[in-house]
């Protein structure tokens, strides 16, 4: 689900220097004979919080603002000039107009940042996007463009993809958002990333007056899809292959929780494939949660494919229960690993401190020192404040 949208159910309006993000010493216990390796990641230092230089978390007048900080977060190592590059959701809040009743909304955009150290240390390289002011196309009310939950890869043409979430976000009313869609930006190399953009996937629920340029809905395995949402991206010699959340709205604006999945594609020279479904409703349910969303597809450091998932619990604070690691038995038809009577095993579960939202949204990269890095949330309702952190986990599922 969607940052922005989250938090603000949560507080009731229906989502410095570099610090040392050397995770060594919190190495993965040994797996169990009966079940994954497990890790809680605490809100202190054990945990070791990322921080980016040149891109300090939002404040006015010298005062942190109440919603800020890092979110999303996506790795993508270049083993050419060996960079560690990662993708980021960057927090503010945006007064239109201070007068009461003031005007505030949450303001989120795709950063990028870069690490020279295998991860020990990050620093800001640009924006991607920014929270711009617009005009529904449609309905002409006035809002914002919101970017976040961002996925960064490197193909094996040389080419790099970052793909990102946008969505309309209403001036003042952050409970109605809308027109969820896929934005796109491509480059020789990261630097370029931002340069052009291009409005790239939609759902069958976007204004008939935005145009994009695939309907995933228009595959016949996805006709049922009214969102789609937390994109992930993954490269190898046999193609770039897109996960990302199904979410099913039907005629009377009711979520169906019960057939939403967490779908795979593969990217052809005319839109995209159908691999098949990584996970659904009856996974989530094996793990207790009623969602398996946010997914990151990597390389594990023994050569093995996993899938990253958050699980969400729908009536839950928090939100977010930290990350599940799977194995994925076969890319091309979406299997992941799963036991006799048909359950996917997990590999490795992860934990964490934090309210409100939740941790999760992990994303991983074999080379870096970081292991999986996750997202905290920390949250007051009166009076309100959130807080989004990086941590590193040090855990090499």
């Amino acid at each position: 689900m969607k940052l922005l949208a989250i938090v603000a159910v949560l507080i009731g309006l229906t989502a410095c220097g570099g610090g040392n993000t050397n995770g060594s010493g919190n190495n993965p216990p040994a797996p169990l004979a009966a079940g994954p390796a497990t890790f809680h990641c605490a809100n202190n230092s054990s945990c070791p919080e990322v921080l980016i230089d040149g891109d300090p978390m939002a404040s006015t007048n010298g005062v942190a603002d109440a919603f800020r900080g890092y979110g999303d977060p996506s790795l993508e190592y270049d083993a050419v000039s060996g960079t560690l590059w990662m993708s980021y959701t960057w927090l503010n809040v945006i007064v239109t107009d201070p007068t009461p009743p003031a005007i505030v909304d949450f303001g989120a955009r795709t950063h990028l940042a870069r690490s020279d150290d295998g991860g020990e240390t990050f620093a800001f390289v640009r924006s991607i996007n920014e929270t711009t002011a617009e005009d529904h196309p449609g309905s002409s009310i006035p809002g914002w463009a919101a970017h976040e939950v961002s996925t960064l890869v490197k193909e094996v043409s040389g080419q790099w993809q970052l793909l990102w979430l946008r969505y309309f976000d209403p001036l003042g009313d952050s409970q109605i958002r809308s027109d969820f869609r896929y934005d796109r930006s491509v480059g020789s190399d990261p630097g370029q990333l931002g340069n052009t953009s291009e409005e790239w996937i939609r759902g069958a629920t976007l204004s008939p007056s935005i145009t994009v340029q695939h309907n995933l809905s228009l595959i016949p395995e996805l006709a049922d899809c009214s969102i789609f949402t937390e994109p992930a991206l993954y490269a190898d010699a046999s193609g770039t292959y897109l996960a990302t959340y199904c979410q099913v709205i039907d005629s009377q604006g009711v979520r169906q929780s019960a057939i939403e999945r967490l779908v795979l594609l593969r990217e052809e020279g005319n839109g995209y494939s159908f691999r098949g479904n990584l996970l659904d409703a009856s996974d989530a349910a094996d793990r207790g949660a009623d969602h398996l969303q946010q997914a990151d597809i990597a390389l594990a450091r023994d050569g093995s494919l996993i899938l990253i998932v958050t699980p969400i619990l729908d009536n839950s604070d928090p939100k977010h229960q930290g990350c599940i690691v799977f194995d994925i038995d076969d890319l091309a038809t979406a299997s992941v690993v799963r036991d006799a009577t048909g359950q996917a095993i997990p590999r490795t579960i992860i934990t964490a401190d934090g309210n409100g939202l939740g941790p999760g949204l992990c994303t991983y990269d074999a080379n870096s020192d970081t292991g999986i890095l996750l997202v905290i949330t920390t949250f007051l309702e009166n009076p309100f404040d959130s807080e989004f952190s990086l941590r590193a986990t040090g855990i090499h599922p």
